[in-house]
């Protein structure tokens, strides 16, 4: 296996049912911008389940590990904000984190690249 110091972070969000979405959307559009600016992100995509639409995943590439992302990233003042009023929209939030060991049709992963 590829041992890489790279972290995918997917991030789970389930939305209370009849949350505004767009708002939800419209508070963490600034965290992602500013986010997307961190010299050590590399990609993010928001996905929305087919089957459960107030279930909203985050999937984000980082050039670093677990541990640095924790202790250097998900403190940073621009969170707090968007993070704390997240909260009126949620149900839960969960983290998960991986590390990238292969991948197909792209380059942006640290993980093996087939054909």
């Amino acid at each position: 296996m590829n041992q890489s110091n790279q972290t995918v972070i997917i991030a789970r969000f389930q939305l209370k049912p009849d949350s505004d979405k767009q708002a939800f959307f419209d508070n963490l559009k600034p965290l992602f911008d500013t986010m997307s600016k961190e010299p050590t992100f590399v990609n993010g995509i928001v996905h929305e389940n087919v089957d459960n639409p107030d279930e909203i995943i985050f999937y984000e590439i980082w050039n670093c590990s677990k541990e640095t992302w924790l202790a250097e990233e998900e403190s940073k003042a621009y969170r707090q904000g968007p993070y704390t009023r997240a909260a009126e929209f949620l149900l839960g939030r969960e983290l998960s984190f991986y590390t990238p060991i292969g991948e197909w049709g792209t380059t942006i992963t640290a993980g093996n690249h087939y054909s």
